[in-house]
């Protein structure tokens, strides 16, 4: 994967074609710290992505756009000045017929919003109060209704209220609370807000509306708990409504009796509960590592599919600076089946973590847009630095997106035996494809491009990997129609995958 190693000041750059991984700012870890509020956003409506962080130097708030062919970026930085205090607890961003962004400021614990006007214009207002001073508001996440106004899901220290306005945020229509419980996820689709939340005893509830004035009463939905360990717990939680309108909900469950010895890292599993009622779903599933710490889920969905992205350790040994890989799993029925987990981040050299995907998948080009951070100061666990150790250093956030190539096709693809494996999707090539490789055991590889003469016109991956698959993009539109050759190298195995290209 490739990287632009310089943060760009500009508002405005393009990208070649095809081009997806790339520094889009720099900010405080705590920009992505705690993924309920989603800080990237994807339309369909407007085939946009809007991604908001608090600024690394004077925690003013950026904002980052670019239509979903990726062709070029939009670099809106100091939207926010610091009018109602420093913006608490990161910024939530919404991707709209207009852009908006919400979130809680120092200063009495305020709600304020902002919206610009058109996408890719840099026209954001001024930023604007939406709930009452004494409100004590730390996230504030706005989602828009069919009729157009703006609903936003505010977090206090302990309960969970709603702010509706007009689509220009100046006219409040409806405020209120929706409950007195722990904060799980919200999301809109099919023209529902789903508000999720659970209590103590880990009972889960939502509430619904359409119109941002009149909720449904409360409601139970049954979490049928999975048991993979003598003490378990809820780590980390997230939801989203499928297009049919059907939320699914991530949470990953730890192991209580590791948390409570103080070991770490805790084995922990990663699950999808896709009805009320019904057993969950384990989306974690792992090759040869059964009990490994899985953790950090985020959903996304879109037409009948639907992904989740979370976090593993890529040594799979008590590591309290944990090297973690992505792995992305796909469903193709809302939820109800899920592929083979697929590793997306084995050829970084630093440590990724903190990921988020926008909750909408591009259809379109069948992608699910993420972003993540890495530790500019030290090359360590973003995740530990914020989460433990109380440093706080800055970070980089990249922008990235998992390929959906096929439920079927990527289950036949598996690390077992001795024998490396190689596919590739499409082959006939236009634009990109996706190459999965399984690795069954610890070794140097490399993944090279040749020509139908011999000559090598690219390199793909290369380095020292654990065993697993490994997903990696081919970028083709730089070369020539004709027949190529993949060649997967290991120690003792070597692969070779014709492909063709075609303008």
């Amino acid at each position: 994967m490739r990287k632009i190693s310089l943060i760009l000041s500009a508002s405005f750059f393009l990208l070649a074609p095809g081009f997806s991984e790339t520094i889009i700012d720099s900010s405080w870890v705590l920009s992505l710290w705690a993924q309920e509020g989603h800080r990237i956003s994807y339309s369909p409506l407007v085939d946009a992505i809007l991604i908001a962080n608090r600024a690394l130097f004077n925690y003013s708030i950026n904002a980052h756009s670019a239509p979903g062919n990726l062709s070029y970026w939009v670099h809106d930085n100091y939207i926010y000045n610091l009018q109602f205090g420093r913006p608490h607890w990161c910024i939530s961003t919404l991707a709209s017929t207009n852009p908006y962004i919400g979130f809680g400021a120092a200063l009495g614990y305020k709600a304020i919003a902002q919206r610009c006007v058109g996408w890719f214009t840099g026209n954001w207002e001024d930023p604007v109060n939406i709930g009452p001073d004494t409100a004590g508001v730390f996230m504030n996440i706005p989602l828009q209704l069919q009729d157009g106004n703006i609903l936003f899901i505010a977090l206090t220290v302990d309960s969970i209220i709603y702010f509706t306005r007009s689509p220009d945020l100046q006219i409040e229509i409806a405020h209120g609370k929706v409950a007195d419980n722990f904060f799980w996820g919200a999301d809109v689709n099919n023209g529902i807000v789903y508000v999720f939340y659970y209590d103590e005893s880990a009972n889960v509830y939502y509430r619904t509306t359409v119109d941002g004035i009149n909720w449904s009463p409360e409601q139970a939905w049954t979490i049928v708990w999975p048991n993979p360990y003598p003490n378990n717990i809820i780590g980390f939680v997230q939801m989203a409504v499928t297009d049919a309108g059907n939320p699914l909900l991530v949470f990953d469950n730890w192991n209580g009796d590791d948390y409570n010895n103080g070991l770490y890292p805790w084995h922990s599993k990663v699950y999808v509960s896709y009805q009320s009622g019904q057993p969950c779903i384990e989306v974690s599933s792992t090759f040869g590592a059964p009990d490994t710490e899985c953790i950090y889920p985020t959903i996304a969905t879109g037409g009948n599919y639907a992904a989740v992205l979370y976090c593993m350790p890529r040594n799979n040994e008590p590591d309290a600076l944990n090297w973690w890989d992505f792995y992305v799993v796909w469903s193709s029925d809302n939820g109800q089946t899920w592929g083979t987990p697929i590793n997306y981040t084995g050829s970084l050299t630093n440590r990724p973590g903190l990921p988020q995907l926008a909750k909408r998948i591009d259809t379109l080009r069948n992608r699910a847009y993420y972003i993540y951070a890495i530790d500019m100061v030290r090359n360590i666990d973003p995740l530990w630095n914020v989460w433990i150790s109380g440093d706080y250093d800055p970070i980089y956030i990249y922008f990235d997106y998992a390929q959906y190539t096929g439920i079927e096709e990527g289950e036949k693809l598996r690390a077992e035996g001795k024998e490396l494996k190689l596919m590739v999707l499409p082959n006939v090539i236009r634009d990109y494809a996706q190459i999965q490789c399984a690795i069954p055991e610890r070794q140097r590889i490399s993944l090279n491009l040749y020509d139908i003469i011999g000559r090598k016109v690219k390199t793909i991956a290369q380095g020292t990997i654990e065993p697993g698959v490994y997903s990696y993009r081919l970028d083709s539109s730089n070369l020539m129609s004709g027949i190529y050759f993949l060649i997967l190298s290991g120690v003792e195995d070597r692969k070779v995958q014709k492909v063709l290209i075609l303008r």
